[in-house]
């Protein structure tokens, strides 16, 4: 082989090279992006169930009945009602939409032995969602009543209903404007007595303009007891209209008794 010849030989295989390792580098960049990608899809998915109670708007009926049925009601021409009358996933659907709440959760219930839900509770408090609890005084301390269980978490607040008249609701209010604006008044409030209320109040702004939350109420004629959502016929109509909350909320306050100073102030 001639010496000519010996460098085209050689120039080839460089170039031959280079092409692999170019090729090598396209084929890594687009599969490390691809496989974000898909984590990044994975987690959309994992969260999206969750944001669409958060953000949009809700009717929704809950059912619990011994039939298994799925069907859709079209209430206008863009909004649906969706109804699931199996016991299992409706349990389920339940708990979602109560552990779905991110700032506050005000409950007015005759009846609380559900040790699922009280389990929900208890973590939603955990995560500093005010929780506000009013139940029936006849029926607070009766086993298999959850209610001392939770007066023992001081981050939930829970009263009995010392009324003579019957305290027989079942509803409650996730996120609901005025219990929020009842939470930001007593945060102010504890800010004030906070050496750093510089530093909590400037993350406490970031993080408002961050928490966008609408709220829903969810009402009918089931206690939170396993009983109710094992044995009985029982509905739930769960909707994000505004009037509907705003009704609930008037009908709370006027059982809830104020103890927080902030708002005696006010």
């Amino acid at each position: 082989m001639d010496w000519k010849s010996a460098k085209i030989l050689l120039a080839s295989t460089a170039t031959i090279v280079l092409a692999s390792q170019v090729a090598k580098k396209i084929c890594r960049y687009f599969f490390s992006s691809s496989k974000e990608k898909e984590i990044e899809v994975a987690n959309d998915d994992t969260n999206s169930e969750l944001l669409q109670i958060k953000n949009r708007e809700i009717n929704d009926v809950i059912l619990f009945s011994d039939d298994i049925v799925r069907h859709t009601l079209r209430v206008s021409a863009n909004k649906d009602v969706s109804i699931c009358e199996n016991r299992e996933l409706n349990c389920f659907k339940l708990i979602k939409y109560i552990k779905s709440a991110r700032e506050t959760l005000d409950v007015c219930m005759h009846l609380i032995t559900s040790t699922e839900i009280t389990e929900q509770i208890i973590r939603l408090g955990q995560k500093h969602v005010l929780v506000r609890i009013v139940v029936d005084s006849d029926m607070a301390y009766t086993p298999p009543s959850q209610v001392k269980r939770l007066e023992e978490y001081s981050f939930i607040q829970v009263q009995t209903n010392k009324r003579s008249i019957l305290m027989h609701h079942k509803f409650c209010i996730v996120d609901g404007p005025k219990a929020i604006r009842r939470k930001n008044i007593i945060k102010a409030h504890a800010e004030k007595l906070n050496v750093h209320a510089n530093y909590t109040n400037e993350n406490s702004r970031q993080l408002s303009k961050t928490r966008i939350t609408k709220g829903f109420v969810m009402s009918g004629s089931l206690n939170w007891s396993t009983q109710a959502m094992v044995s009985n016929h029982e509905s739930v109509i769960v909707t994000s209209h505004p009037n509907i909350m705003n009704k609930f909320e008037k009908e709370f306050e006027s059982l809830w008794v104020e103890t927080e100073p902030a708002m005696k102030s006010k």
